[in-house]
């Protein structure tokens, strides 16, 4: 295995020293540049190079930007370095609601892939992000440098777990960018059974699972009741969702005897962003394409060790370094639909490394602001009862649900006859945010009755009738 705290910069500084040679723009700007020996300066200059243009290209090419710029006053010509980036106006989940046409910085032809995806609160509100044939061709430049974190070119074989993973899916653009770049990788079809998958992995020898954590998580279950996990030789787990519980890790990890390694990604991303770090307690992320802040989720000031220092307004003191606040997100590469300083919801720290990384380490994703339900007194999200509902034998997937004044859980269950339905109830209902409130309903259903939904973001959902 390879050294992960150092390979994924190396990979970034290989990308930004191919991506700098073929800008005739940069070069011309920057005669003097050594890009053949990118260093941190460099990979920083360039950095800062693509966040003005991307300003420029937004605030020339997009409708949206351009009212949203011209109201806040600001210009590219501001930004002297990356600090200045707290600078700018955000954007909110709201502003992708609906077509999101005026965002585009293309024209409507040049759209090579329109995703439309659901926000993770009750309300379930569409956004919709489009991407270029460039754009999709970043994301595979840079998608198999994160798979390179956890397995090494030329000895991994990667077997892939996405939505739509045949065909033009992220599914499919991933194994094929990581099979381009050295790291044989094949796609899974989502609606394959654990039997299918097992036969998959040992007709091509995987050693790398790779994608939806509750997809994986469901066939370790099921196939651990027949099949000595340990004796295949899984070289990695490597998963990702939204808020990954340790108790899931935990167990993946007892499972399989191999190391379990969580990504970050989100649509508005490009999918692919963060990796975690064996050293450092967080993610790297994909700095060469984004730029990621912290911020007070009700103020919006960056909170210290991100790009800017702040105090506090009465005292002026220092604020303390690590300060959980909002994920803010930048494109900075963006051809399509660039989005600038994103309120993304998630709540996390941002840090300096402690690896020896030049790169930035965002902590894990602990809550989400964004979709946030009011409850008892609180305001509660799936991520809360994971820890909890993940450490549950025999259990598989679960949906919520807010039912008049109570929560209702659907459970999907190894064995129905054989789950712990009260032990559970009691588990969930001694949570703090659970004190008071009216008991748990939980409905254990037969394994394979929520399928068809586990690759859906948790979100808490209304009862139908």
């Amino acid at each position: 295995m390879i050294d992960m705290s150092i390979s994924l910069q190396t990979g970034l500084y290989e990308l930004c020293r191919l991506r700098m040679e073929k800008d005739a723009e940069f070069l011309s700007e920057h005669p003097d540049a050594d890009i053949e020996h990118v260093d941190d300066a460099l990979f920083d200059e360039y950095r800062l190079f693509q966040l003005k243009r991307t300003v420029r290209r937004v605030r020339t090419k997009s409708p949206f930007y351009r009212r949203v710029f011209e109201a806040a006053g600001v210009t590219e010509d501001e930004l002297t370095s990356l600090d200045d980036i707290a600078k700018l106006p955000f954007t909110y989940p709201k502003d992708l609601a609906g077509t999101s046409y005026s965002l585009l910085c293309t024209s409507q032809s040049e759209v090579e892939k329109p995703v439309t995806f659901f926000s993770s609160g009750s309300t379930g509100t569409k956004k919709r992000i489009f991407f270029s044939q460039a754009d999709i061709q970043k994301i595979m430049d840079f998608l198999p440098r994160g798979m390179n974190t956890v397995v090494d070119r030329g000895e991994g074989r990667v077997l892939v777990f996405l939505q739509n993973s045949q065909g033009r899916g992220i599914g499919g653009i991933l194994a094929a960018s990581c099979t381009a770049y050295g790291i044989d990788s094949w796609a899974a079809d989502l609606q394959d059974s654990p039997e299918d998958i097992l036969k998959m992995t040992l007709e091509h020898k995987i050693n790398v699972w790779f994608g939806d954590a509750i997809t994986i998580y469901r066939a370790t279950r099921i196939l651990e009741q027949r099949t000595d996990l340990r004796a295949i030789g899984m070289k990695c787990i490597f998963i990702t969702m939204s808020n990954i519980p340790q108790s899931m890790v935990d167990y993946l990890h007892e499972a399989w005897g191999c190391r379990v390694s969580t990504h970050y990604g989100l649509t508005e991303s490009g999918w692919g962003l963060a990796v975690d770090c064996d050293v450092c307690p967080g993610y790297h992320y994909d700095e060469l394409n984004h730029i990621v802040e912290v911020v007070d989720p009700e103020t919006g000031v960056a909170f210290p060790d991100t790009y800017i220092k702040i105090v506090k307004p009465d005292t002026e003191e220092e604020m303390p370094y690590g300060e959980e606040g909002e994920v803010v997100l930048t494109n900075i590469a963006r051809d399509c639909m660039p989005l600038i300083r994103y309120r993304t919801g998630d709540i996390a720290t941002l840090n300096k490394s402690s690896c020896g990384s030049h790169l930035m380490t965002l902590g894990h994703i602990r809550r989400r602001k964004e979709g946030a339900t009011e409850y008892n007194g609180h305001y509660i999200y799936p991520a809360m009862f994971d820890e909890e509902l993940f450490s549950t034998a025999g259990l598989l997937d679960y949906r919520i649900f807010l039912d008049g004044g109570r929560i209702s859980l659907d459970v999907e269950a190894l064995d129905e006859t054989e789950f712990d339905a009260e032990g559970l109830k009691a588990r969930l209902m001694a949570l703090p945010f659970m004190a008071g409130a009216p008991e748990v309903e939980i409905n254990v259903l037969p394994c394979g009755a929520l399928r068809e939904h586990c690759y859906e973001k948790k979100r808490i959902l209304a009862r139908e009738a």
